[in-house]
């Protein structure tokens, strides 16, 4: 049984690289690289505004039959999860319904479902699993601290489509004044990063005055359709253990970290495949 308390597949695209590891695992789920767009990148430059380009990082290939680094389309790449989901008979979805809370016994576990409505339900279970996020409630009921750091630092995320003149590879642009990461992804999108500097507010640098400044360099913005526009303080955080009884988390619950190496949702992925092939040589191991 999956929970989810969005009915929809939430259209703002956050993570935009994986690696040739995270696409293998999909495979391993049913998922093919043709079934939703995505990008090969390449390479990775690193420029400076005073020395140019001074670092260059070869991407391009593939390394167990895969690309070796990809950005790809959020949206569409859940959407797909959740239609493989679908082919499962064995796989009850269960979608606008929020999970409260549980209750462990020695051979299985108790959850606490809201159906909305003044509706609820309690599903009996071998084993819970929170991917429930960064404020994982799971987390909080089975007692683990999220240790770690907050970093100082605010960026601006802009995603635009049609740029005017776009770039085919990844690049980081090394501007103590103000770091930016830029990447192509699928669609004719665009992605920046854009480090605010001390004083400047998230009410400014998500104005249109503000965006359209940013990204002059790469055309009018009025050419372009801008997507999301967001401010974030990343952080660096995990758990001492990551489970509890027969309470499991993964993915964002259990850890979370920059995304300038692309490995935030690479990261959750490795933590479905290693709890998924074990929990059912669990469940359907002979007693």
């Amino acid at each position: 049984m999956v929970v989810d308390r969005s009915t929809e597949v939430f259209m703002a695209p956050r993570a935009i690289a994986l690696d040739n590891e995270a696409l293998r695992i999909l495979q391993l789920a049913g998922v093919e690289e043709r079934d939703f767009e995505t990008v090969a990148i390449p390479y990775v430059h690193m420029r400076s505004p005073r020395l140019g380009l001074f670092g260059k990082v070869n991407s391009l290939g593939s390394l167990d039959g895969h690309p070796k680094l990809v950005t790809f389309y959020q949206p569409d790449l859940e959407r797909c999860l959740r239609a493989r989901l679908e082919t499962y008979s064995c796989a009850e979805i269960l979608l606008g319904v929020q999970f409260k809370s549980f209750t462990e016994d020695r051979d299985h576990v108790l959850a606490s479902l809201d159906l909305g409505h003044g509706r609820t339900r309690v599903v009996r279970a071998r084993y819970m699993v929170g991917a429930d996020g960064a404020s994982s409630l799971v987390r909080q009921l089975i007692g683990q601290e999220f240790k770690g750091k907050t970093f100082a630092e605010d960026w601006l995320i802009v995603d635009a489509r049609n740029v005017p003149r776009p770039i085919d590879h990844i690049e980081f642009i090394c501007d103590h004044r103000r770091p930016i990461p830029h990447m192509v992804a699928p669609g004719n999108r665009e992605r920046w990063e854009f480090m605010l500097r001390p004083g400047e507010r998230r009410e400014e640098m998500e104005s249109e005055t503000r965006i359209r400044e940013l990204l002059s360099p790469w055309g009018n913005v009025e050419d372009m359709i801008i997507e999301r526009k967001a401010v974030y303080r990343f952080h660096a955080r995990t758990v001492d253990a990551f489970s509890k009884g027969r309470v499991f988390l993964a993915g964002d619950a259990a850890h979370i970290t920059p995304p300038f190496v692309g490995q935030g949702l690479v990261a959750g992925l490795r933590d479905a495949a290693n709890l998924c092939w074990k929990l059912a040589w669990v469940v359907l191991a002979p007693v």
